[in-house]
């Protein structure tokens, strides 16, 4: 049997939602994950008061920009946390770990790097941007925390 290949966009997409769902069970959240192809929400996390706040998965195998949509803008809610998941090239190594940024989107919003395609649709985040100017958002759950304790 032929070996597959786990650095396609959609084993990337599940191997990062997953990632992520597994290591907000791990930190004790009240975590939900939306199954299906043509799903709008990755995962829902509820606060301790009844609010949710929904965190959208991007993930990459190598260093690429993440795909954020085809709406032609970058998505900003005050509920909405993005998690830009990389493996950096090591995806099929099941030693390695990936790194993760937690960013509220309304920061995003602040400054960051968007791209859109010249489709006037595809909207991407530039990876080398959130790795050079969010180091505080890497590997933490510091803003989502902060999130989940003010609603």
């Amino acid at each position: 049997m032929a070996k597959k290949n786990a650095d396609t966009n959609y084993n990337t997409n599940l191997a990062s939602e997953y990632l992520m769902m597994s290591l907000l069970c791990r930190a004790g959240k009240d975590a939900y994950l939306s199954l299906g192809n043509k799903k709008g929400v990755d995962i829902i996390v509820k606060t301790d008061k009844g609010a949710i706040c929904v965190v959208e998965v991007k993930g990459v195998n190598k260093r690429n920009d993440w795909l954020i949509g085809n709406s032609g803008k970058l998505p900003i809610a005050p509920n909405l946390i993005y998690a830009f998941v990389c493996f950096h090239g090591k995806i099929d190594e099941l030693t390695s770990s990936a790194d993760f940024w937690i960013i509220p989107s309304e920061k995003l919003k602040e400054s960051t790097e968007h791209k859109i395609a010249g489709n006037s649709k595809t909207v991407y985040i530039s990876n080398k941007y959130i790795r050079e100017n969010y180091e505080e958002y890497k590997n933490s759950f510091k803003w989502l925390d902060a999130y989940l304790e003010a609603n």
